[in-house]
């Protein structure tokens, strides 16, 4: 029998009453900076006017920038009104913790007016520049009145309280291993989130430094959003230390290693007299790629702000060149300026050393150090959850499943080496497709070959495979990018492709999919990369792509794959990709895993979601009948087989971004949504299973938004659906924002961490499912940890939420939770489960042929999260 395992999540649930001892400092907006903001304002025609409500006219500029501004500045504010709304109310403007230097919030706020209006801070009027401002002392509970809670936001205070709290001292960290260090950690608003940050650490020379850390944020569950939740994510973020600024070897003359069009975050301290700096603070900045000859620079601040917290913090202009020419000086920290420049992809470097994820072990000693700081507030975790038993599907892919016997053709666009290796590789019996015994040489995804380049698929109905090599050649062409626009260069190379593709049309009345040999986004020019190009123009000429770079692994002279031993993780790297592009490219085109014929359903299982295309976005639901897969998209009134739904996007209607008394996008897609459903009830007498993600509550189906969902009610549509008994939903979760962290134990042996599997149910009635982990991050072992192995790739499974809805018994809850589950092994993609269940999955998929990019797991808080600032990015004369 089987073991119980349990799950904790990082989460610990909180009372804002837990904090209403806590002094703090109030600061409010001067009379005359607030008749100023309300002042300045427009008509929808653009007509300024003076003294007019804002139910009538609109502000010439936001007031959320500077707010977000101050707070990423001074982590020591707890909460800063970014609405308007404050503007013509007396609340409070700031609260902190610690008292900030009043003539540094005057200078920032007034460059801030200054750049807003294109003027120098002397010339704005003489009331702006005489106002005094002053802190008032309180606690926290006495701002905390009726008539204000609406405008100190929670999800602000309350986060960084406790991680104000967290980084007061230094913390003992139980890393693993039986290594126990001593860290302290630094509170830093990074991309409006709130963290806890340790100093960079490097194992040596030879890695790049990287600090632990810690995010805060307040989080509520579905069905009970009253109980606030502090959930703690733990990761770690490197940062660059040798120069990214440098002489080129080829032109002789220096070079910027940053890539055009992207925004780098680097964490600035500067020694100020006027502030108190008995501890470090540390603000988060932005800079760019920008070419100024005459100054001789590669790069500038982002924003008018950035460049003010120089002028008045620094005391003098700083060049963000400095940051890149130099980076180990600042990050030692040894002078005024303290600088960890954020290393991620926007740098032209092949490879790092450290790579992505924290050991296990390393995140249950963070996690456990953040809550034994909160039960002194009694501030307690949430309970674990127990496992439940799992219905028996096994991780068996072949053979491949389809809906009807065919003929397909797959091109493949690579050297005749490639070539050669592919079909070796699907000819070849492999052990790590599948689950096989060990007498058993493997399967095979070639079954037999029946001509000269046709094979028979390994499946369950007939279909052949007519294998074919082609020239690359003007396919594969880096994007002309300088000679000509971007978008000229990209509509020069889908014509191009196209009339080359011409030649092959005679074929196209077998399914064709295109196979593609190309070197990773690091090895073009920037913006010069042609995946988009060549995918819409595979598109346009009615083929399905999967796109694979170069063959890496050592080979013998007769070109056989070198197997390094029969492991089920896969004899090499080279064979496994070769593979999962294949299996890829087949899931596209309707393909299924074996697994799908282990589901035992007489139902449709309906799933919507909403792909994004620029600022525009489409409406699509996918329905799953056994084995046949189809989808439906806003304008397209048929169901269409799942791989020709690409090659129909061109008729599909687009919808923009629902904003309330704006446009009508919620009403529409939601009558979308009635609509598919409505018509299923009445084509179809079995029961249909409705799957939505959570994400959708986002402005676009208002019924499934936290407060508003109840276990035992199906959200509400209209009156029809909501009395239909026929109809099982299901809400999942898989945002790394929303679901939280967590680690798998025994609850026999707790200190040992697992990496397993399984469902886990919440007492009110939420599932959290954890699949198997992918063939690719096998290398590491569970006791391994990020402190003595930074190059080890230690990623964790997403944990994914599920609620199911409606007036369910235990068994039919459970019963819908085994579907979502067993939903995320059906597909061929990757290994045998997926973070989205299969048919949200190929939703994902149609949004790679809408807009040419696909998504990929992250994990390690590496890469950037732009902030939207509206703010005019103007330099500011400081007069």
């Amino acid at each position: 029998m089987k073991k119980t395992r349990m799950m904790q999540l990082f989460e610990l649930e909180v009372k804002e009453e837990v904090f209403y001892d806590e002094v703090v400092h109030l600061m409010y907006m001067p009379e005359s900076w607030r008749n100023y903001l309300k002042n300045q304002t427009y008509s929808e025609e653009g007509t300024s006017h003076k003294g007019k409500s804002s139910s009538e006219y609109k502000l010439a500029f936001k007031v959320k920038p500077l707010g977000l501004k101050l707070q990423s500045i001074f982590p020591e504010i707890i909460n800063v009104a970014v609405d308007y709304k404050f503007v013509e109310t007396d609340l409070p403007w700031i609260v902190a913790t610690e008292k900030i230097s009043e003539s540094l919030i005057k200078r920032l706020t007034l460059g801030w007016l200054a750049s807003t209006k294109r003027c120098t801070v002397s010339e704005l009027p003489e009331d702006l520049k005489e106002v005094q401002l002053s802190w008032i002392t309180t606690r926290f509970g006495e701002i905390t009145t009726d008539s204000t809670q609406k405008y100190i936001d929670k999800y602000q205070w309350l986060p960084a309280l406790a991680a104000i709290k967290f980084c007061a001292e230094p913390r003992k960290v139980d890393l693993g291993q039986g290594i126990i260090k001593e860290f302290q950690f630094y509170h830093t608003i990074f991309n409006g989130k709130h963290e806890c940050v340790t100093e960079p650490y490097m194992k040596s020379n030879k890695y790049d430094p990287f600090s632990y850390v810690l995010r805060v944020s307040l989080q509520n569950r579905g069905g009970d959003a009253n109980r606030m939740l502090l959930s703690v994510s733990m990761g770690r973020r490197r940062y660059v230390k040798d120069s990214k600024i440098k002489m080129d070897k080829k032109t002789k003359g220096l070079a910027c290693y940053l890539k055009d069009n992207h925004t780098c975050s680097v964490l600035v301290s500067v020694r100020n007299p006027e502030l108190d700096q008995h501890t470090k603070s540390f603000s988060q900045l932005q800079f760019e790629r920008f070419v100024d000859k005459d100054k001789g620079t590669f790069t500038r601040w982002k924003t008018a702000l950035d460049n003010l917290y120089w002028d008045i913090l620094y005391g003098e202009r700083f060049e963000a060149d400095m940051l890149l020419t130099e980076p180990a000086e600042y990050l030692e920290g040894n002078g005024e300026i303290t600088a960890w420049v954020v290393n991620h992809n926007s740098f032209e470097n092949k490879g790092n050393w450290v790579k992505a994820g924290l050991g296990l072990s390393e995140k249950r000693g963070l996690f456990n150090a953040f809550k034994e700081l909160l039960a002194e507030w009694n501030i307690k975790p949430l309970p674990a959850i127990e496992g439940m038993p799992r219905n028996k599907m096994n991780s068996q892919r072949l053979p491949i499943v389809c809906h009807k016997a065919q003929d397909i053709i797959i091109e493949v666009y690579s050297s005749e080496e490639m070539f050669a290796a592919m079909k070796q590789a699907y000819t070849t019996p492999l052990k790590f497709i599948d689950i096989v015994p060990k007498e058993e040489k493997g399967v095979v995804i070639f079954k037999r070959q029946i001509s000269d380049h046709v094979y028979e698929l390994h499946s369950d109905k007939e279909v052949t495979v007519e294998f074919i090599h082609r020239d690359p050649e003007g396919i594969v062409s880096e994007l002309e990018i300088g000679t000509y626009t971007a978008d000229v260069a990209y509509a020069k190379l889908v014509d191009q492709i196209k009339k080359k593709l011409g030649t092959y049309s005679n074929q196209q009345n077998k399914k064709t999919l295109a196979l593609i040999e190309i070197n990773g986004k690091d090895s073009w020019r920037d913006g010069a990369d042609p995946k988009t190009a060549i995918r819409e123009a595979m598109k346009q000429s009615g083929r399905l792509s999967q796109f694979i770079e170069p063959l890496k692994n050592s080979r013998d002279d007769s070109n056989e794959i070198v197997v390094e031993g029969n492991k089920d993780t896969g004899s090499n790297a080279d064979t496994g990709r070769m593979v999962n592009a294949l299996l890829d490219l087949l899931n596209d085109a309707g393909f299924l895993s074996h697994n799908v014929t282990k589901l035992e359903e007489n139902k449709s299982i309906l799933s919507f979601k909403v792909l994004k295309a620029d600022r525009d976005y489409l409406p699509v639901v996918s329905k799953m009948d056994g084995t046949e897969v189809v989808i439906k998209m806003l304008g397209v009134d048929t169901w269409i087989p799942i791989g020709d739904a690409p090659f129909h996007l061109d008729r599909a209607k687009m919808l923009k971004k629902p904003q309330k008394n704006k446009n009508h996008s919620s009403n529409v897609f939601k009558a979308f949504v009635t609509q598919v459903i409505e018509n299923e009830l009445d084509h179809d007498d079995r029961p249909i299973v409705v799957i939505m993600n959570a994400t959708l509550r986002n402005g676009w189906l208002d019924v499934l938004l936290n407060p508003r969902i109840q276990y035992d009610v199906v959200p509400y549509l209209n009156e029809r659906l909501a009395n239909e008994s026929r109809i099982k939903f299901i809400r999942i979760n898989t945002t790394n924002l929303d679901v939280p962290q967590y680690r798998i134990f025994d609850p026999e042996n707790e200190e040992t961490p697992k990496k397993e599997s399984g469902i886990f149910k919440d007492p009110l009635g939420i599932y959290y499912g954890v699949g198997g982990r992918p063939s690719a991050w096998q290398g590491s072992l569970v006791t391994d940890i990020k402190y003595t192995k930074p190059s080890k790739l230690l990623l964790q499974q997403r944990a994914v939420e599920c609620i199911p809805l409606g007036p369910l018994d235990e068994n039919e809850r459970d019963e819908l939770a085994y579907l979502v589950d067993q939903l995320r092994r059906v597909g061929l993609t990757f290994d045998t489960h997926t973070v989205d269940p299969y048919p949200i999955k190929v939703l994902n998929m149609l949004s790679k042929y809408l807009t040419g990019n696909e998504e990929f797991f992250d994990d390690g808080f590496d890469d950037e999260v732009e902030v939207e600032e509206e703010v005019d990015e103007i330099p500011v004369v400081v007069n």
